[in-house]
C-alpha cells in the first residue's frame, strides 16, 4: 500500500505506507496496460494505491513498482489485510486500555503468541471469535484472558462459509406430495454444527443451503442431510439423487 506524493512526466514517486520513510518509483509504463495520455487520469496526488515491488536495487536506494502488474484479487486482498490489521490494533488498545497497561506491552505480548500459531493477529483473534477456549491455551498472564475474550468476540463476528447442493425427489406413490414433504422435513433435521435450510427451485429439484463455520463441516452437513432425505424417499419407492452442482437445462 502507497501513498503518491509527486508526479511527473515519466511516472510518479510513491511513499510505501506499511515502510516508514521509504519511497518507491512508479513509472509511466507501469500504470495500465493502455496507453498513458494523462497519469492524473490514473493516479492523483495522497492518492491510496495497492502496488506490486518489482525490483529493488539496495546500492542506489531504489525501489520500482507497478500498479497495472496488481490483479483486482490480490488488489481486494490487501485492502482486507490492512483493515484487519487496523482493527487488530484496535482491539488490542481497548483491552491494554480496560486492563490499563500499555499498547506497546498488550501487543508485544500477542503478537508472540499468535503469530506462532496464525498467519495473523486478526486470525488469532477470528478463532478465539470461534472457540473461547482458545484464549485459555494462550501463555499470556491468566488475568488478560477473561477481557481478551470479552473484546475480541465483541469486535469481531465469527466467520462461516456457505455452500448449496441439490436434491432431486421423484415419488410416484398416491401420497408422494407428502412423502417429498417429509424427506425434507428429514434432511432439515439433521443433526450437526450448521445451519441448515431448503428452497424449491423447479419439480422435483431442491435446494439445500448450508451454513457452516469451515467447509469441512458444511460439506459433511450437505453430504448427510441429503443423504438423509434421498433415503426415505427410496425407502418409499421413489427416487433421489444428489447434485453438487445444478444448472438448468
Amino acid at each position: 500500500m502507497g501513498t503518491v506524493q509527486s508526479l511527473f512526466k515519466q511516472g510518479a514517486f510513491i511513499g510505501l505506507d506499511e515502510y516508514k520513510g521509504q519511497r518507491g518509483m512508479l513509472h509511466l509504463s507501469e500504470i495500465s496496460l493502455k496507453w498513458v495520455r494523462n497519469i492524473r487520469d490514473y493516479v492523483k496526488e495522497g492518492q491510496k494505491v495497492v502496488l506490486l515491488v518489482l525490483r529493488i536495487d539496495p546500492s542506489r536506494g531504489h525501489i520500482d513498482l507497478s500498479l497495472r502488474r496488481v490483479n483486482e484479487a490480490q488488489k481486494k486482498q490487501k485492502l482486507q489485510d490492512i483493515k484487519q490489521e487496523q482493527r487488530s490494533k484496535k482491539i488490542i488498545e481497548m483491552i491494554a486500555s480496560d486492563l490499563k497497561l500499555k499498547s506497546e506491552e498488550v501487543s508485544e505480548k500477542l503478537n508472540a503468541v499468535l503469530l506462532e500459531e496464525y498467519p495473523s493477529i486478526y486470525k488469532g483473534f477470528e478463532s478465539i471469535s470461534l472457540d473461547k477456549a482458545v484464549a485459555e491455551k494462550l501463555k499470556i498472564p491468566d488475568k488478560w484472558k477473561p477481557k481478551l475474550v470479552e473484546i475480541v468476540c465483541k469486535s469481531i463476528k465469527p466467520p462461516y462459509v456457505e455452500i448449496n447442493g441439490f436434491v432431486e425427489l421423484t415419488s410416484y406413490e398416491p401420497d408422494g406430495v407428502e412423502v417429498i414433504k417429509e424427506s425434507l422435513s428429514r434432511i432439515l433435521k439433521t443433526k450437526g454444527d450448521a445451519e441448515l435450510g431448503v428452497s424449491y427451485i423447479s419439480a422435483p429439484m431442491y435446494r439445500i443451503h448450508v451454513k457452516a463455520r469451515d467447509y469441512k463441516t458444511a460439506e459433511r452437513m450437505l453430504k448427510e442431510s441429503s443423504e438423509a432425505g434421498i433415503k426415505y424417499v427410496q425407502e418409499k419407492r421413489g427416487v433421489g439423487e444428489f447434485h453438487r452442482e445444478w444448472k438448468k437445462q
